[in-house]
Formats: structure tokens, C-alpha cells, sequence
């Protein structure tokens, strides 16, 4: 009887120790993506507060260096539809997404 009540509490103790799954960590990101499991926070971390206005507007050398200037984003980036752009995470940088022609979609910090 008593074996049979060691290999209860061994059997018990198994069976609770479970291994949690892996957290899986996003960088943080800003614009008009939904919020959700996977989805990473939304953080002003490049000024994209004082830029807002220029979702809509046709993207130019010119109105990207301006809105660097503005946000006081230290790089900037203009992103295409279909171009690779680097995964690396840089909260200083403001991503420009724009569309096929050349419209402002998005602003990103990262």
C-alpha cells in the first residue's frame, strides 16, 4: 500500500510540472495595424504624433526629410509596396509606408 501511494504522489508531481510555451516578443510598432494576440504595442517612440497629417499626402524627398524634422525622428524610410526592408528595430526611425502611387498609408517608428 505504501508503494502504491509513493507512485501516486511521483505520478501527481509529473503531471503538474508542465513546461510553459515560449514567449515569442514583437518589436513595438505605431499606425493603423489592428490591436491582438501577436499584434506588437503601439509606441510613439520617433514623434509620429506631429505627423499625422501627412497620411493621404503623395510622398517626396522633400515632405520625408520634413517629416523627420518635424517628428525629431533621427533616420527616416519610405516604404514601397513589395520592397524588403531590414526586421531590425530601430525606435529612432520613422518608417513611411506608401502605397502603389505614391501615397502616404502608414507611419511607423521602428
Amino acid at each position: 500500500m505504501k508503494q502504491f501511494a509513493l507512485m501516486a504522489v511521483a505520478v501527481a508531481g509529473c503531471a503538474e510540472q508542465q513546461t510553459p510555451p515560449p514567449v515569442r516578443t514583437l518589436p513595438p510598432t505605431m499606425g493603423s495595424r489592428p490591436v491582438g494576440p501577436g499584434v506588437a504595442p503601439q509606441i510613439d517612440s520617433c514623434g509620429l504624433g506631429s505627423i499625422g497629417d501627412l497620411v493621404g499626402k503623395s510622398v517626396t524627398e522633400t515632405m520625408a526629410d520634413d517629416a523627420r524634422k518635424r517628428s525629431g525622428a533621427r533616420t527616416v524610410r519610405v516604404i514601397r509596396p513589395g520592397m524588403m526592408v531590414t526586421m531590425d528595430f530601430r525606435p529612432d526611425r520613422l518608417n513611411i509606408v506608401v502605397d502603389d502611387k505614391g501615397k502616404v498609408t502608414d507611419l511607423r517608428c521602428g
